[in-house]
């Protein structure tokens, strides 16, 4: 047997290798005692020093990083560097640290000649939380709290406490124990980063870090943060020298982190002698809201050649430029392939930068240096030549699109300090410079655009007068595939529904306007949800019992992201438009190019929930925005709740009733059978079931509805009740009891799913066969085609879309409107939802004899109701609209439901007479009343009002208002800006002109416009 090459030691020199063993140990464990700093003793036990010493012992033998792995935390070893705790952070990015500290040795380690030691303890389960503080540490606390926070309710203080862990505590001076707490009630009820800065002067004298950071921040996200911002103190030339932090925890889905940072120049000189500490605070306040670590962040940010803020600059020019080239060409110019653009030229993207900084900058501003270097970059894009010409005229697309977002950009909050998004209002006009047809694919140029950027969410304002009003809708996907289709049409259901709205706007003063929100899915969180699950099992809780936590905190966690999604887009959109009379804007480092008050006015739509409508309004009166509460309209107490009041539906009603006369029954008497889109729970279809059950109980057969949670079929007709208390219960069509099906009838639950393999779902249906109820588990495919054919296919006499998504039936489906034979599965639609049809599909179907009453025309009564609302917050205040509320919601929904039957009438008059397709009719009545009322409009511009209520335009402005308004608040009335008086005389005027007069009558208005001021009476 061959001898090894190390035999086994003999039991000499065993014993000699353990003394040596042993010698070295005590060396090391006295040299941690002897030149780790004092608060190192504090933090570390004997026998964890223990372990540090023996892992010492074979430091330089592992690459100078050595970790000593415990069940809830580690410690590591390594050398002490201005990226050590960088590299540290990277190493564990996906571990949630809920607690860090490192020392710094005074002297290198035993093994070393030069180089300090650092050792690191990472926690991610803090132990010492289950430490009970003394009591007298406890009252220290409660005083030093309530210095700041006399309020502070008993509670309070015992959440703070179970948060600050003594981990936390002992690592922090008074001093900045004190800030830090102030910092965290300050986080407690605001979305940014609450942080304040601290300069060292004598850090010489001290050793100790030249600037001191201490920030708290509301649901920050947990993996990989304090890796993120460790790399952007990095990116600035500063060394992280101290960092103390911890999480405290305000319920199962908001936590707020408190941090301490010590900062130092990389170079050992003073933070801010080395780093701009401005803009890399900038930069910090962003850390949670925008991804850094991407193709951008690699070829400018990581390369130096841009700092991190001018990196986020590149990436807000990419996503604008998509939302531009994506019309023209959805592949050529998807968004991977932008970016791509814009990397692919470095230096070209670089003086974009410089162009942006030249015109926007708020200290370095300076229009001839921003006009010299656009004529630099367009020579150097018109010379850009790789031999490869497609790719040339893409990238070439795209660098020319980045300089026309920069040309028509009017003011921006990108140099703004701590906000939560970026902000652009442009100048609509970038439209026209589009390498596309525009007016194919968006008729007419609006008159504002504002792009909003943010947190996994972009989005659109778009107005198509200076006064104009519109919804709130906000898009989220269930999953990224969804997601990247709408976001290839996010900008156009913004205009679409911004052009429908400026339609419908006929009948009141504002113009038409829409903002569209479209956020990420909610799986972009789900290493969150999977860190809140690792964290239940390591404080030992019953499995059982995190299955209901997490179900609690999907539930919240959707809420609080929608919520905090739309909230920053407020905010971020409010500092642009918020000025004092003469347009100068309140928000300070902002150039402004437009220099004019921008009044704006918002209602709900899709996703807009009570709370958020609230905090909206409340958000523009403690913000002094001039429309004050009436920014956002539908407010369920001081408002009139679209929803609770039914005010959209109950003009849908109209023309409904209208358009079953018009094909001969009269709903009143005859039988009738319909079908809807929208779930019970939904404001349209809620409501226009409930008018089903209201006014047609006897006559109405709803034979067939589709939501979000399924699709129901009963031959007989539903049971009008039940679906009454389905919208009062705010439940979906799921919910509708299946025993109530008659024979025949079937409901798909598709949220009700069952696993048939490893690879295939099955969705429950329930069918009423031979006089059972039975559950019938039906395939992908099957569930697909009934989901989405369903309510096309079923026959009934007339289809009111009350929800679903823009394009649903469009130019490539509409077929699945017909029936085997080809007809049309309804003789009538009416459009309670917007863009339900696209203008193909509802040509296609006007074709084929369906009478179609357009969406701009059906489903006016929401745009009438918020308009009056509007009109009364400017006439009297919260109290006096509170105390008339009642008596003012009825006179409203008269005047809705004159307006609607005014249109309907001469809708199908017109289309009676003429052969005309109703959708043209529509369009027609629209174009020349808003003729008439803008005509009028920039006529009045020229005439100063009188407040004599004889006077025949006062007559007008007093006649447009409901009676409460007239008889009780003249004085309101009179007092309004000059510019809604005049739009609502204007408004008056050219609906009634055309409404009595019709289509036929279409004399000059340049000739009548004298004879209508001195006479009103002329439309009466």
């Amino acid at each position: 047997m061959q001898t090894p090459q190390f035999p086994p030691l003999s039991q000499e020199q065993l014993t000699e290798a353990i003394a040596a063993e042993s010698a070295a140990f005590g060396k090391a464990y006295r040299w941690l005692e002897q030149h780790m700093p004092p608060s190192f003793l504090d933090a570390a036990d004997p026998q964890t020093r223990v372990l540090i010493a023996r892992n010492l012992l074979s430091y330089c033998l592992q690459d100078h990083f050595s970790p000593i792995y415990f069940k809830h935390k580690i410690i590591v070893l390594c050398a002490d560097a201005p990226d050590a705790d960088l590299k540290i952070f990277k190493k564990y990015s996906h571990y949630v640290i809920r607690y860090y500290r490192a020392f710094v040795s005074n002297e290198p380690p035993p093994c070393e000649r030069k180089g300090n030691l650092r050792i690191a303890f990472l926690y991610f389960h803090d132990l010492s939380k289950a430490e009970k503080l003394p009591a007298e540490r406890k009252k220290q606390l409660l005083a030093l709290v309530r210095e700041r926070n006399p309020d502070l309710k008993d509670q309070e203080f015992e959440t703070l406490l179970h948060g600050l862990t003594p981990n936390f505590l002992r690592s922090m001076a008074e001093e900045r124990l004190s800030l830090a707490l102030e910092l965290f009630f300050r986080a407690k009820t605001r979305e940014q980063c609450q942080y304040e800065v601290r300069r060292n002067e004598n850090w010489e004298e001290k050793g100790n870090p030249s600037l001191q950071l201490v920030m708290a921040w509301r649901n920050v996200p947990k993996a990989g943060f304090l890796y993120r911002l460790a790399q952007i103190i990095n990116a600035h030339g500063l060394a992280l020298q101290k960092v103390v932090g911890t999480y405290i925890d305000l319920s199962i889905t908001e936590t707020v982190l408190i941090l301490s940072l010590g900062l130092h120049g990389l170079k050992g000189k003073a933070a801010w002698e080395e780093a701009d500490i401005d803009d890399f605070l900038k930069e910090v306040a962003l850390l949670k809201y925008f991804e850094t670590d991407d193709r951008i962040g690699a070829a400018f940010v990581y390369t130096r050649l841009l700092t991190g803020n001018e990196g986020h600059m590149v990436r807000n020019f990419a996503s604008f430029v998509h939302q531009v080239l994506v019309y023209a060409d959805p592949y050529l110019y998807s968004y991977d392939h932008i970016v791509e653009g814009l990397c692919r030229h470095q230096n070209l993207t670089v003086l974009l930068c410089k162009i942006f900084g030249a015109k926007f900058h708020p200290e370095k501003a300076d229009l001839a240096e921003y006009d010299r270097l656009r004529k630099e970059f367009i020579s150097l894009v018109d010379q850009l030549d790789t031999g490869h010409a497609v790719n040339d005229v893409r990238r070439k697309n795209i660098l020319k699109q980045a300089l026309s977002f920069i040309d028509h950009t009017l003011k921006t909050n990108f140099y703004r300090h701590n906000k939560s998004g970026f902000s652009f209002r442009l100048d609509p006009n970038y439209m026209d410079n589009v390498p596309y047809e525009r007016k194919e694919k968006f008729p007419e140029l609006p008159y504002a655009i504002f792009f909003i950027r943010g947190m996994r969410y972009i989005g659109f304002n778009i107005r198509f007068k200076d006064l104009a009003r519109g919804g709130v809708r906000t898009v989220i996907p269930e999953r990224m595939e969804q997601y990247y289709l709408e976001r290839n049409n996010i900008f156009s259901e913004a205009y679409n529904l911004a052009y429908t709205q400026q339609k419908k706007n006929k009948d009141i003063p504002e113009g038409g306007a829409k903002t569209a929100i479209l956020l990420e899915p909610f799986e972009v969180f789900a290493e969150e949800e999977a860190i809140f699950k690792k964290e239940m099992t390591a404080d030992g809780i019953d499995p059982v019992v995190q299955e209901e936590k997490l179900k609690i905190y999907r539930r919240d966690h959707r809420l609080a992201y929608l919520y905090a999604s739309q909230a920053s887009f407020i905010d971020s959109f409010l500092t642009l438009i918020n000025c004092e009379e003469d347009g100068t804007l309140r928000a300070k480092s902002i150039v402004d190019y437009w220099r004019r008050p921008e009044y704006i006015y918002l209602g709900p739509d899709e996703n807009m929930f009570n709370d958020m409508i609230v905090w909206i309004a409340n958000y523009a009166v403690q913000h002094n925005y001039k429309p004050g509460r009436s920014f956002m309209s539908s407010k369920p107490g001081a408002g009139i709740n679209h929803k609770e009041f039914g005010v959209t539906s109950f003009g849908v009603n109209v023309y409904l009733h209208q358009t079953l006369l018009f094909l001969g029954i009269d709903p009143e008497k005859d039988r009738f059978t319909i079908k809807i889109s929208g779930g019970p729970d939904g404001d349209v279809a809620g409501n226009e079931i409930l008018n089903l059950y209201k006014y047609y109980p006897k006559t109405a057969k709803l034979l067939a509805l589709t939501d979000v949670s399924g699709t129901i079929y009963d031959p007989e007709g539903l049971d009008l009740k039940e679906m009454a208390e389905l919208f009062h219960k705010s439940l979906p069509i799921r919910s509708y009891p299946h025993e109530k099906l008659s024979e025949g009838g079937f409901l798909l639950d598709v949220k009700t799913k069952r696993e048939e393999s490893a690879y295939a779902q099955q969705t429950l249906c329930w069918r009423k066969k031979n006089g059972k109820v039975i559950q019938d588990w039906v395939s992908g495919n099957e569930m697909n085609h009934l989901y989405r054919n369903n309510v096309h296919q079923v026959k009934t006499d007339v289809f009111v879309p009350g929800g679903g998504r823009p394009r649903t039936l469009n130019d490539t489906n509409y077929f699945s409107y017909l029936d085997e034979t080809g007809k049309p599965t309804s003789k009538a639609i009416v459009e309670g939802a917007n863009l339900y049809l696209t203008p193909g599909a509802r040509r296609a179907l006007e074709k084929l004899g369906v009478i179609i009453i357009k969406d701009s025309s059906c489903n006016k009564g929401g745009v009438i109701c918020s308009s009056f609302e509007v009109l009364a917050s400017l006439c009297m205040d919260e109290k006096d609209f509170l105390k008339e509320k009642k008596e003012y919601v009825k006179e409203v929904l008269e005047i809705i439901g004159k307006a609607a039957l005014n249109e309907a009438r001469l809708l199908l008059d017109t289309h009676q007479k003429t052969g005309q397709y109703l959708s043209d009719i529509s369009e027609k009545i629209s174009e020349r009343i808003n003729l008439f009322k803008y005509q009028l409009l920039d006529y009045l511009e020229m005439v100063e009002l009188s407040n004599n209520p004889k006077d025949p335009l006062i007559h007008c402005l007093f006649n447009y208002c409901p009676p409460i308004l007239r008889q009780r608040y003249e004085k309101g009335i009179l007092s309004m800006p000059d510019i809604h008086k005049k739009a609502v005389i204007a408004c008056y005027l050219g609906s009634r002109l055309v409404y009595k007069r019709g289509l036929d009558w279409s004399p000059s208005i340049a000739d009548i416009l004298p004879m209508i001021a001195e006479d009103p009476s002329i439309v009466t």
